[in-house]
């Protein structure tokens, strides 16, 4: 389906079938995230300062894994609706070098709106985002 059939579909409805979401962030990734964002927490970027913080291994910002996403569901729209509005709660660390793996649903539709939900997941099956909603307006 184009964009455009998207986009006279919109919004989808509520049992649209949408693709499960997977996204490695890798260091490098998280390393620029750091630069854009002006976050240079030390749990993102050196590896010796997270594990003497009790971590693995560096993390993925929260904001990183939120906004990954988003995009994911505006690639899903392929250019017929924008992300909105985005709550969550992050709910444990997204490890460097991980996949971040989730399935999102349509909760309810409107006339010129669409929110969706999803949980995100780390490879050891934790949520890293849970109570995730995303709200979708068509373009």
């Amino acid at each position: 389906m184009t964009g455009l059939e998207r986009l006279r579909r919109f919004p989808p409805a509520t049992e649209t079938p949408l693709p499960e979401l997977r996204e490695r962030l890798t260091q490098e990734r998280i390393a620029a995230y750091a630069m854009a964002s002006g976050d240079h927490n030390p749990i993102h970027l050196d590896p010796d300062y997270a594990r003497a913080a009790g971590l693995p291994s560096t993390i993925a910002h929260g904001l990183l894994t939120l906004g990954v996403a988003a995009a994911e569901l505006e690639l899903w729209a392929q250019g017929s609706a924008w992300t909105s509005r985005v709550s969550c709660r992050f709910s444990a660390p997204l490890p460097s070098g991980q996949e971040v793996t989730g399935r999102p649903r349509v909760l309810e539709t409107g006339a010129d709106l669409a929110i969706l939900e999803m949980e995100a997941l780390n490879e050891s099956g934790q949520r890293v985002l849970s109570r995730a909603t995303l709200q979708l307006r068509p373009i």
